[in-house]
């Protein structure tokens, strides 16, 4: 638009009636959901490296379909076109237009009817697109655990929410506390890290078993190379495994009923994020089992990201690691 229609525009705005003020601002609010998203994806466009087939750096670009920048691979096994979605959960989504105000009701933890009802779709489109996205943010690699690092372990109530066949056990209904007390295999264990760094660095990450083998190959590869980690847990010998084996400091809380820290060696930090966590949890009523590590990707980043968690910046995680170089 030329900056005189444009200035022409804004002097219309004066005898607008408020019914016709409110249906304009509900116009460009739609406009600018649509251009928001179509920016993030403009802005991902150029930082794509390589091909999602087969992963060469050789690419060209190859037009533009639906408002996207396509490519198409150079090596010679290959051939095939792809975009900035292509091998991410968004991929072949419908009503891209959406997709920004979706991440909003995401960032904003909506429940799925509130973000039915603001996006104008199905109670099942909801959820489906809730997962897509999930999917994604616990594909996003965690960060690397720094410096003292505290590690502990919390523990969700297997679900079989909203599964009607396959079921291990009887069916019951959603709340029905565990048959045996204590830990048991109606337990899923997951592991907690997290550093004393600004940033609060944070690991969570369901176990297939508590021994050494298992915890150490979750949590050896997020611990800082060439730095010195000290782990601080509670009175779990396995740490002591995993620190002898891969020597590392392992320093552990002594067991008393009244003293549970010893200075600077205390697990305060991780305790204080599992009771975040599972307080989180708690408004899901439940969470499948299956889509626990979803839940616990959302929500990493919605308690990393506490002051400045928008929807764009939720977009952003979603498909910024896609195609990184």
């Amino acid at each position: 638009m030329q900056a005189v229609g444009f200035v022409k525009l804004l002097s219309q705005f004066q005898g607008l009636s408020v019914d016709q003020i409110c249906q304009a601002k509900a116009a460009l609010s739609d406009q600018e959901n649509q251009r928001e998203g179509l920016f993030v994806l403009r802005e991902k466009e150029k930082s794509v490296g390589r091909c999602p087939h087969c992963s060469s750096a050789s690419f060209v670009r190859y037009g533009r379909r639906g408002g996207r920048q396509r490519y198409r691979c150079k090596a010679a096994a290959c051939r095939k076109t792809f975009n900035v979605l292509t091998g991410t959960p968004l991929a072949r989504l419908r009503l891209p237009e959406k997709h920004i105000e979706n991440a909003k009701c995401m960032a904003a933890r909506s429940s799925l009817l509130e973000a039915a009802q603001k996006l104008d779709v199905a109670m099942s489109t909801a959820f489906r697109w809730r997962h897509r996205f999930l999917k994604c943010m616990a594909a996003l690699p965690p960060s690397e655990l720094v410096g003292v690092v505290e590690v502990d372990e919390t523990f969700f109530l297997e679900s079989f929410k909203g599964q009607r066949t396959g079921l291990t056990r009887k069916a019951k209904k959603r709340g029905t506390p565990a048959v045996r007390r204590g830990l048991s295999k109606e337990q899923i264990p997951v592991l907690v890290a997290r550093d004393r760094s600004e940033h609060g660095n944070t690991l969570t990450q369901r176990l297939d078993a508590r021994d050494a083998k298992h915890i150490g190959s979750v949590l050896i590869p997020r611990l800082s190379k060439g730095k010195d980690v000290v782990l601080v847990s509670d009175s779990n010998s396995v740490l002591k495994v995993i620190g002898r084996a891969h020597r590392i400091e392992v320093r552990q809380v002594p067991r008393h009923p009244k003293h549970k820290t010893t200075g600077l060696t205390h697990i305060n930090n991780v305790n204080n994020y599992t009771q975040r966590l599972k307080h989180w949890m708690i408004g899901f009523v439940g969470v499948a089992t299956k889509y626990l590590a979803n839940y616990l990707g959302w929500h990493r980043w919605l308690d990393a990201n506490r002051k400045t968690k928008t929807g764009r910046h939720f977009l952003e995680a979603s498909i910024g690691w896609s195609l990184a170089a």
